[in-house]
């Protein structure tokens, strides 16, 4: 009995509003030209490919501040763009329960992308032949 409520003590104060009510990835749908590449621009590791039915959705894992993208696609400009980070007000509850500022603060889940469908235009690039 008494690992039981030491198990619901733990939940209860390492728990907060918005890592209760909401996830620590949102989902973000791209959309653009087929075979459009988009990468993280600080690690530049792929994150997703605009497919046949001109959109990608994926999962990105929130954070404080916002995240700089690169969408890259041969015979066209590299497209840079951001993906803003604003304040998730699930974590508004955590009054009730100060502590649980910090674990929002330290999961990322204070925070929210603002943009979850992004369009992609493109510019060809400039073909010169020398």
């Amino acid at each position: 009995m008494k690992k039981i409520i030491l198990f619901a003590l733990i939940g209860f104060f390492f728990s907060s509003c918005a890592t209760i009510f909401t996830k620590s990835r949102q989902s973000i749908t791209f959309s653009g030209i087929e075979g459009t590449r988009i990468y993280d621009a600080s690690s530049n590791v792929k994150l997703a490919e605009i497919g046949s039915d001109k959109t990608a959705t994926v999962s990105i894992k929130k954070k404080m501040g916002d995240k700089e993208l690169l969408a890259k696609k041969d015979g066209y400009k590299t497209y840079p763009f951001l993906l803003e980070s604003s304040f998730n007000a699930t974590t508004l509850w955590n009054i009730l329960f100060w502590p649980g500022f910090l674990v929002d603060l330290g999961t990322g889940q204070m925070n929210k992308w603002d943009n979850t469908h992004i369009n992609i235009e493109m510019e060809k690039a400039d073909s010169e032949t020398e």
